[in-house]
Parts: structure tokens; sequence; C-alpha cells
């Protein structure tokens, strides 16, 4: 698995800069820089809503299913990056993160 931090600090998601969940998916099948990507598993915190960014129990390992098909680290639709970074800070859906690990083959 892939050491994941995220800036997406509005993502229902994100604890402390990791992602709760054990895999994403990164979108932008067509793209050749790492702003036509983003994170497909965004989900916006709902302040009415708790949701799980208090668990303790996050790991920074996730795997990531990625769609970027003329990304570097895509192998077999598999991220194969050691450490990746997802941006978006401020986000309001999934077209506003990006994956900045993202490097065009």
């Amino acid at each position: 698995m892939t050491e994941l931090k995220c800036s997406a600090t509005t993502c229902s998601n994100n604890c402390h800069q990791l992602c709760v969940l054990n895999a994403i998916h990164v979108d932008g099948s067509t793209a050749e820089k790492p702003h036509e990507t983003c994170c497909g598993s965004f989900t916006p915190k709902v302040d009415s809503v708790t949701n799980s960014t208090n668990r303790i129990d996050v790991r920074p390992e996730t795997r990531i299913k990625c769609h970027a098909r003329d990304c570097v680290y895509n192998k077999d639709m598999m991220c194969s990056a050691d450490a990746v970074q997802i941006s978006g800070h401020g986000a309001d859906r999934s077209g506003d993160t990006e994956c900045s690990t993202f490097k065009a083959k």
C-alpha cells in the first residue's frame, strides 16, 4: 500500500491529513498534469452529520486505484508510488482536489 497524505481537510474522510478509507481512487483518465486529476473518493463534510474523522486508528497506508493512465506510477490501474500527496485545501467537491504526485510518462 502507498503512504497517503491529504490536505483536503474539508473531506469527511480526512483525519489529521490522513485518509480513514483503506482505499481511494484517483480520477483523470486523460490527465497530463496534476491539476487534471482529482480524488474521486472525496466526500465533503456536512456540519450536521457526525462523520468518521475522529477515528484514532487511521494509518497513512492506503490502496490507491488510479485512473490516470498516463501517470508513471500507474501499474495496472493501481498506484505504485511509495508516497502520494492529495492536495485540496478548502475543496468543496472532488474536482477541487488533485493528486500532486502525478507525473506524466
